[in-house]
């Protein structure tokens, strides 16, 4: 499958080779200040909305609860009121709801863990044929994905693509890679597969405030899903 994609990649995008460039970038197109340096870490499962979760009561079952994140990040237990479960793991969110219940049980215990899972998704953009969200297969790096948001076209620089995920605590992090000295040398996506809302973004100039570029070409344009996901702070109360 893997081969495949790589071999649809080299027919569509008149692959040439190039240096490759592994984040953070320490040019002066791509500051390394810029963004907090790429890590693999926080790999907790985080709910969003659109993913089910269950709450489970050691004895108080008659509040046990299957609940689905609203649109804006909330879940809603009797008694309690709302949480918000958007951008927490399940362990966090147990927390905070035996915290709540310790005011009305005598033994709060319970158990939050997922039960479905919404749409696994990545962007794609720039200077890419189709250009859009696609669900994520399984574990793909960002040259499958661009493959499959059908290769970057004549005007791309793929040399240069970024790559955005965001942390737990808020932070964006930001990768630079080279895809096209990827096809014939995958050592160079040493960042890892991508995850659930990761932006996968091929430019077809060098970059010169990438602050400005980030924030005006790439997250005020995302969906409004990734838009509500990139904007989370620390308002999660």
């Amino acid at each position: 499958m893997i081969c495949r994609l790589f071999l649809t990649a080299l027919v569509s995008c008149s692959l040439l080779g190039a240096c490759s460039s592994r984040a953070p970038s320490t040019n002066a197109a791509f500051p390394a200040s810029s963004y907090p340096e790429w890590t693999e870490q926080d790999d907790a499962y985080r709910f969003y909305p659109g993913d089910k979760l269950s709450v489970s009561f050691s004895t108080a079952p008659e509040l046990d609860r299957e609940l689905i994140v609203a649109p804006d990040g909330r879940v809603v237990m009797p008694l309690v009121g709302d949480f918000m479960a958007a951008d927490r793991s399940a362990r966090e969110l147990r927390h905070l709801m035996e915290q709540a219940y310790a005011s009305e049980l005598v033994d709060p215990t319970l158990t939050v863990a997922p039960v479905e899972f919404g749409s696994q998704q990545v962007f794609v953009g720039g200077e890419v044929n189709n250009p859009g969200v696609f669900a994520l297969p399984g574990k793909i790096d960002a040259l499958q994905a661009i493959t499959m948001a059908g290769g970057w076209n004549e005007t791309a620089k793929p040399q240069k693509v970024l790559v955005l995920r965001r942390t737990s605590e808020g932070k964006v992090l930001r990768a630079v890679i080279n895809v096209k000295k990827g096809v014939v040398d995958p050592s160079v996506y040493d960042i890892g597969p991508l995850k659930r809302f990761d932006v996968v973004f091929v430019s077809r100039t060098w970059i010169a405030d990438e602050n400005k570029f980030v924030r005006q070409y790439i997250l005020d344009a995302l969906p409004l899903d990734f838009s509500f996901y990139y904007n989370l702070k620390d308002s999660r109360y």
